[in-house]
């Protein structure tokens, strides 16, 4: 009689998190919050080969990563910090920020480590005081609409 084949098969998707990451002095000094955040940045990842990763707010608590907007800013920035994602595109105002997969978190706690600050959207906490400066309001404008409107209003 033939031997059946009896591997565990998983079924559905999953994350796959590699020995080395988990591992890592970056990976250790995360908190629980960013941990579970990396976790659903990278379900957001479909193949090898794309670089980007969108959680956004809403998403982030219905997962049950965190429930205030401020500690998803706090995820977000500490995932920037220890190498875990660059900034791509800053959201804010209705739109997501856009981060890319990195792998800077292998040289963190090393000399060769290269910070990469994280500066968080244009929320509408902080939309009234960038409106009121001309260069900040250009520059929203910019990155909103791919052109400085000279049109302005003025407030």
């Amino acid at each position: 009689m033939a031997k059946k084949n009896r591997r565990q098969r998983i079924e559905g998707q999953f994350v796959p998190l590699q020995y080395i990451l988990l591992d890592s002095l970056a990976y250790q000094s995360l908190g629980n919050s960013s941990k579970v955040g990396l976790i659903y940045f990278y379900k957001d990842k479909k193949n090898v080969h794309q670089e980007t990763a969108i959680l956004t707010f809403p998403q982030a608590k219905k997962y049950g990563v965190c429930q205030s907007s401020t500690t998803f800013d706090s995820i977000k920035k500490e995932l920037v910090e220890k190498g875990f994602l660059n900034p791509f595109v800053p959201g804010g105002l209705g739109k997501h920020s856009i981060f890319k997969i990195s792998s800077r978190w292998k040289l963190y706690g090393t000399d060769r480590f290269n910070e990469i600050p994280f500066e968080a959207g244009c929320g509408s906490k902080q939309f009234q005081i960038i409106w009121k400066d001309e260069k900040k309001r250009n520059n929203l404008l910019h990155v909103r609409h791919g052109k400085k409107k000279q049109d302005a209003v003025s407030t």
